[in-house]
């Protein structure tokens, strides 16, 4: 067995984490990418199934991910999670068609399969080591806002690169996951693997592994409660993620003001990221979710009733949600797992929300392209209202030992 690292080593987990979240993504792309995609000859109905079968590559990837994780190591996970994503980035930039877009995107869900999940398992590990572990909430927000901040700057030149050329901002994007590999390759493995245990005998403790970890998710309710309603939040999310660049030119706000706008976004999700643990520690759990699903349906109802230049301002308490949520469930999720689960867990939670949203993502498309933009608005509305008036009634069937916290 290798020897455990020193303390020293162990605490440097903690300022690479946050570096890690400034520079690993600069989605330089994001606020023109489906500006990107039209120059291409893909319709919304397109870019839609594309984005439902990368959530699908996701689904397909994403507890297997998670096993090399918590089986091989989650350093090495993060590792090959980044060099992944880059490659994915440079391939992006020098394709044109459906279906290199097709293959780059599955490329570039192996690449996030690996990553997510590993990176807030380290980060719990490493402050358990360190016996800090109750301060895992107010890192992972300040990681999240600090992410957030990065993404702002990215989106606002991403908006200046992509006037002058689509292709640069492709090419701009690949720029944080290389220098998110840098980072990663500073991490220590803060529960060492034996050098022995290869990959492939990380595969064959799969089946047991994800058995475990399936079986403790449904046994404990309050955690599987958890997942379902991230799934509905990050799934909700994501279909209006591809309709706010349609949303605000349908409304009237000049194209080259896209940026801006999402680089408002992100500040707002950083600010409310950065504010989860205030959040949650004033007013409870059941009062923390009210104020969410107030957050994610009201902004529809808006949106889709003023529309002009300035009504993409509603899409702020979108982002008010994207940035508490994270942290706040990624928390109460890691609290009632087990150490030798958590990635799994976690990558387990991820694979819901794109299970959700590959299931609902070409319903979504086909209505953007069939109705008005105001009836594809009300009708997210309504869909998420009754899906919530369902997670409200199963959060009041949980027994109460479900609620106390029992990670050793």
């Amino acid at each position: 067995m290798q020897t455990a690292p020193s303390k020293e080593a162990i605490e440097g987990n903690l300022w690479r984490y946050k570096v890690l979240a400034a520079v690993g993504f600069t989605p330089f792309m994001l606020p023109i990418i489906v500006l990107f995609w039209q120059d291409c000859g893909l319709d919304m109905a397109q870019v839609f199934w594309l984005q439902g079968l990368f959530a699908v590559a996701v689904v397909v990837l994403e507890v297997p991910t998670g096993m090399v994780a918590d089986r091989v190591g989650k350093r090495t996970s993060l590792v090959f999670g980044m060099l992944i994503i880059f490659l994915g980035f440079v391939a992006y930039a020098m394709s044109r068609t459906f279906a290199a877009f097709l293959l780059v995107e599955i490329v570039l869900a192996l690449g996030l399969a690996f990553y997510s999940g590993a990176d807030s398992a380290l980060l719990y590990d490493t402050l358990k080591a360190l016996g800090r572990e109750e301060e895992f909430k107010r890192i992972e927000g300040e990681a999240s806002a600090v992410r957030l901040i990065s993404f702002a700057i990215s989106n606002l030149a991403g908006g200046v690169i992509g006037s002058w050329s689509l292709v640069a901002a492709m090419w701009a994007s690949a720029l944080g996951p290389l220098l998110g590999l840098i980072v990663v390759l500073g991490f220590v493995e803060v529960q060492p693997r034996n050098p022995q245990e290869t990959l492939r005998t990380a595969l064959r403790g799969y089946s047991e592994l994800l058995s475990q970890a399936l079986k403790f998710v449904r046994k404990q309710q309050y955690v599987r409660w958890q997942i379902l309603f991230f799934g509905v939040l990050s799934c909700s999310a994501t279909w209006l993620l591809w309709l706010y660049q349609p949303y605000m030119s349908h409304s009237g706000l000049d194209i080259w003001a896209f940026g801006g706008a999402f680089a408002l976004f992100n500040l707002v999700a950083a600010l409310c990221s950065r504010h989860a643990d205030d959040l949650e520690t004033r007013l409870g759990g059941w009062r923390t979710n009210a104020v969410i699903v107030v957050l994610q349906v009201v902004p529809l109802l808006l949106m889709a009733t003023f529309i002009g230049p300035m009504s993409f301002l509603f899409i702020l308490g979108h982002q008010a949600v994207r940035g508490f949520v994270r942290p706040i469930i990624n928390d109460r999720i890691l609290r009632y797992t087990f150490a030798d689960k958590r990635a799994t867990v976690l990558s387990l939670n991820m694979m819901c929300s794109r299970l959700f949203f590959a299931l609902s993502a070409p319903l979504v498309g086909w209505v953007s392209d069939t109705q008005s933009m105001e009836a594809t608005l009300l009708t997210q509305a309504g869909a998420l209202v009754v899906l919530f008036v369902g997670l409200a009634w199963m959060y009041l069937q949980i027994p109460r030992k479900y609620f106390q916290p029992k990670t050793p």
